[in-house]
């Protein structure tokens, strides 16, 4: 089973819709969509995830299926306030620049930065519900690995977020959030590309691409 992230095209994130931009971005994505052979396409709920799977699931014929788990991560204090405080993206360029270092593994979950921010809560549950649909196409995460019960060669295309690719890839990788932020970067309409392997058995999940802007006719 192969999963593609793919990031939504540039947006006006005060409406929640794709700028002028972010619409070519996604038409661009939809001539070159068919290369994928994709099966499914499961989309975040919010408009511009939704707005960049639309023009490449009417290229396809395929529907594409509304899933919770794909909504873009919420940090923020634990009042309720969502963004209430500085991105991990903004905490990770701080330790950078300023502290030269950063905390390693699951450390950062602990460090006063993100102790008591929901960002570390709204991971682990969004992780559970990925690893839940993974399970019901017979891929059963166990330990550092997949347990692959129901073996398939499905394509599956997840249009969503930066926030969310990040904390799925490093899960799938099975690297800590802060790290995989701190050395990557998820461009708009990019695609990345992570194989689960589709024979019975035990297998490590493993990146076979990342960031792809071909498309946009980037390099």
């Amino acid at each position: 089973m192969n999963l593609y992230f793919i990031r939504h095209g540039e947006p006006n994130y005060s409406t929640d819709s794709l700028t002028p931009v972010g619409h070519k971005q996604a038409k661009l994505l939809s001539n070159s969509i068919e290369e994928l052979h994709l099966d499914e396409i499961h989309q975040s709920p919010m408009g511009r995830a939704v707005q960049t799977a639309f023009y490449s699931a009417e290229k396809l014929g395929i529907p594409p299926v509304s899933e919770p788990w794909l909504h873009e991560l919420c940090w923020g204090d634990m009042s309720g306030n969502a963004y209430s405080s500085a991105s991990p993206w903004s905490v990770s360029d701080d330790f950078i620049q300023n502290i030269h270092e950063y905390p390693e593994g699951d450390a950062w979950k602990n460090h006063p930065r993100f102790k008591n921010d929901r960002l570390v809560e709204d991971i682990e549950n969004h992780v559970k519900d990925f690893d839940n649909f993974l399970a019901g196409y017979g891929y059963v995460r166990q330990g550092q690995l997949y347990r692959i019960e129901k073996p398939n060669a499905k394509n599956i295309a997840l249009v969503c977020h930066g926030g969310i690719t990040a904390a799925f890839a490093a899960h799938l990788l099975n690297m800590s959030f802060l790290e995989f932020i701190t050395h990557t970067h998820i461009g708009f309409t990019s695609v990345t590309k992570i194989t689960l392997g589709d024979k019975a058995g035990y297998n490590a999940a493993r990146m076979m691409y990342f960031n792809d802007c071909r498309h946009l006719g980037e390099r």
